[in-house]
């Protein structure tokens, strides 16, 4: 399969602005920062969140990481494949 610039790059950019509306810096005033589209794959919190059954899950998320390019390939293809027909 030959793969297309124009869709792929359409997807890759809205992925990108939808990861950028979704970002949300709040550490800075007890909240956190979170980051990533569909899943959150990296997460960050300061002051009273230093519990650590909360800070078990801070960091960077591999899992979720690799999670949201699969389903940004997925789109990719699926959108590819479309268009094709």
């Amino acid at each position: 399969m030959k793969i297309k610039l124009i869709p792929t790059a359409s997807i890759l950019l809205i992925f990108g602005l939808f990861t950028a509306l979704s970002y949300k810096d709040n550490a800075a005033s007890d909240g956190f920062t979170k980051v990533g589209f569909p899943f959150n794959f990296y997460n960050y919190a300061e002051g009273k969140f230093s519990d650590p059954a909360y800070t078990s899950n801070f960091g960077f998320s591999t899992k979720y990481f690799v999670t949201d390019l699969l389903i940004l390939i997925a789109f990719i293809l699926l959108l590819i494949l479309l268009l094709k027909n």
